[in-house]
């Protein structure tokens, strides 16, 4: 006798709540990027991974339960059926192979190199040399960016990498996200540039929405409620214009 398969879905809307974990990090006053964070003054989630959530479950008619998981720990927690979907882990071929995306792009995402601001005009050359030490933040796809850019170097996963850097534990960060007020923050650090003056960007991607392989039900749902809130401009307004009016790694 067949089994009725039921996608995840079907699960939510049973439940009443669809389950998103997120990992918050600081106020963008503090320098961190506007992805997820709590309004200091409600202790509410704010942010675009926040928001993002918030909007899937308006219109799927069920609460938002954001499970707070650790970023390294929240790919595993998708397969362990402890969240329902990631609101906006970055598309790359890698991890497509693992999980499936939404078509709709949400934020643009650069990735950078910072160092001390005395090394700010010494080139991606400087770094393809032996001894180099490079900061990631922790669980992040961009370790597979310095490790292809930057062969020789070591890398280094930490969940705050900017203090490894400030404190000479790594010559480097590459990372993406870089707002302003994170360097204004840090006036010993800068974006690396070419000696003429060109801002290095190693890679350029995007943030989607991604669930578990093989559920076509939820998959084709989310690409219908992308469609329905990117012609409101809701897209737009929340991961363009409002996102990038933060970020300082830009051309």
């Amino acid at each position: 006798m067949a089994v009725e398969w039921e996608s995840t879905l079907d699960e939510i809307l049973d439940r009443g709540s669809v389950r998103v974990p997120i990992e918050f990090l600081g106020h963008p006053d503090t320098g961190d990027p506007p992805e997820m964070y709590r309004n200091p003054a409600t202790g509410e989630p704010e942010g675009v991974a926040p928001r993002v959530a918030a909007m899937i479950a308006e219109d799927l008619g069920v609460e938002l339960d954001i499970v707070e998981i650790l970023w390294p720990d929240q790919i595993p927690a998708l397969f362990d059926r402890r969240v329902d979907l990631l609101p906006k882990h970055t598309l790359f071929p890698r991890r497509a192979l693992e999980l499936e995306f939404t078509m709709g792009r949400l934020m643009e995402i650069r990735i950078t190199c910072q160092v001390r601001a005395d090394r700010a005009n010494n080139g991606i050359e400087s770094m393809r040399r032996g001894g180099v030490r490079i900061g990631v933040w922790h669980g992040s796809s961009n370790r597979d960016v310095a490790e292809r850019f930057f062969p020789m170097a070591q890398v280094v996963d930490a969940s705050d990498p900017t203090r490894l850097l400030l404190d000479g534990g790594v010559d480097a960060i590459v990372g993406d996200a870089v707002t302003r007020r994170y360097l204004e923050l840090n006036p010993e650090l800068a974006l690396l540039r070419e000696p003429d003056g060109k801002l290095v960007i190693l890679e350029r991607g995007h943030n989607k929405v991604s669930i578990r392989p093989g559920d076509p039900r939820f998959l084709n749902w989310l690409n219908s409620w992308y469609d329905y809130r990117d012609a409101q401009g809701e897209i737009e307004d929340l991961c363009v214009t409002w996102w990038e009016s933060f970020m300082a790694d830009r051309e």
